[in-house]
C-alpha cells in the first residue's frame, strides 16, 4: 500500500525476548568518553542503555555519535525532525526510540493528537502540507528504501540540497538505530 494509506503496527515489545543481548557496560568499565557523556546527560543514574551498551565499541560509538549529534542539532526545522523520527521510529517498531523522543517533540509543539496519529495510516488525521510532505517520505523510504522522482521533488522542494540532503541521512539514521535497538535488544531504563 503507497505512503498516505501504509498500514502501521503499533509499537509493541521485542519480538525476540530473553532480555538484552548484551549487557550494558557498568560504570566501572565506561571510558573517559562514555563517562563524559553520561554526566552531561544527568550522572550515571540517568544513563541511558543504548549508550553504555554501544559504548562496548569506544571507538564506533564516539563516531557515532558524533553523526547522531550532526543530525540532531542540523538545519531541519526541531518539530519535523522529531516528527520523522518517531514515524520511523514507529515503522521500524523501535519502542525504545518512542520513549526518548517522544517528550522532545511535546516540548517541539508536536500534539498529542498527532503523537497518537504518528501510529496510524498517514490518510487518519489531517496533516499539514509540510509534515504530510516528510512523513509520507519517510515512509516510502522505509518501505521502498528510495524516493519516487515525485516524492523527491517535494522533499527537495520544501528541504533544498542540504535539507534533503540531511532528510534522507536522518531517516537512514534511525533505521541504524532501531536495527541496533532490536537485535541487540536493548531495553528502555527503568524509571
Amino acid at each position: 500500500m503507497g505512503a498516505g494509506g501504509t498500514a502501521v503496527v503499533t509499537l509493541d515489545p521485542d519480538d525476540g525476548g530473553g532480555g538484552p543481548r548484551l549487557a550494558p557496560l557498568p560504570p566501572g568499565e565506561w571510558d573517559d568518553f562514555l563517562s563524559r557523556l553520561v554526566d552531561a546527560s544527568g550522572g550515571p543514574e540517568h544513563a541511558l542503555n543504548i549508550f553504555t551498551t554501544l559504548g562496548r565499541h569506544p571507538e564506533l560509538f564516539r563516531r557515532w555519535i558524533g553523526f547522531g549529534g550532526a543530525l540532531l542539532g542540523g538545519q531541519l526545522p526541531g518539530r519535523l525532525r522529531e516528527l520523522v523520527i518517531l514515524r520511523t521510529s514507529v515503522r521500524c517498531r523501535a519502542d525504545y526510540e518512542w520513549i526518548h523522543h517522544e517528550e522532545t517533540a511535546r516540548r517541539l509543539g508536536v500534539a498529542p493528537e498527532e503523537l497518537e496519529a504518528l501510529r496510524r495510516p498517514l490518510a487518519d488525521h489531517p496533516w499539514g502540507h509540510d509534515d504530510l510532505i516528510v512523513l509520507r517520505a519517510a515512509d516510502e523510504m522505509h518501505d521502498t528504501w528510495t524516493l519516487a522522482e515525485e516524492s523527491w521533488a517535494a522533499v527537495h522542494g520544501l528541504l533544498g540540497d542540504s535539507g534533503t540532503i540531511e532528510f534522507v541521512m536522518l531517516v537512514g539514521q534511525y533505521h541504524l538505530v532501531a536495527l541496533a535497538l532490536r537485535t541487540l535488544r536493548i531495553e528502555p531504563e527503568r524509571p
